[in-house]
């Protein structure tokens, strides 16, 4: 056991290397511009004032009254999203014959939605509906009737 102990001990520090004769390699400094007051990185966009560098979008949700008899309830998630959970869904909402007003807010512009009405009655077949942004609108809506 001490032989093991003795032979891992001459091991490390065998493999940790010596001095040596080498010269340490430093590595190049950072370059500067000449110019102290020049602005770097972001600093150095030009961008126009109204541009509020915000990338999500407000959607103003319609839901039409009457579109449902009985109760029900609205999942409104990620179009793509195989599961329909918190983490893919923006709006999870009871609904009844007097429909539904809000408004929701999705991370960026060319997200694609789905919504998927769940009846409380499981014979009757969940309602799919589909959206997707709109360049050529200033203000997004979604009106499902």
């Amino acid at each position: 056991m001490k032989q093991l102990l003795v032979l891992s001990i001459a091991y490390i520090l065998t493999g940790c290397g010596g001095g040596g004769d080498s010269t340490p390699v430093t590595p190049p400094a950072a370059t500067a511009n000449s110019d102290d007051n020049e602005a770097q990185g972001t600093a150095a966009l030009n961008v126009a004032p109204e541009f509020d560098f915000k990338t999500d979008v407000n959607v103003a949700l319609n839901v039409a009254a009457n579109l449902v008899n009985e109760r029900a309830f609205i999942n409104i998630c990620q179009a793509d999203a195989l599961l329909i959970n918190a983490d893919t869904c923006f709006v999870r909402a009871p609904l009844d014959s007097e429909g539904l007003d809000l408004s929701f807010v999705v991370p960026h512009q060319d997200q694609k939605l789905k919504a998927q009405i769940w009846f409380y009655d499981t014979s009757i077949a969940p309602l799919n509906y589909e959206w997707r942004f709109d360049e050529s609108q200033s203000q997004q809506s979604w009106l499902i009737n």
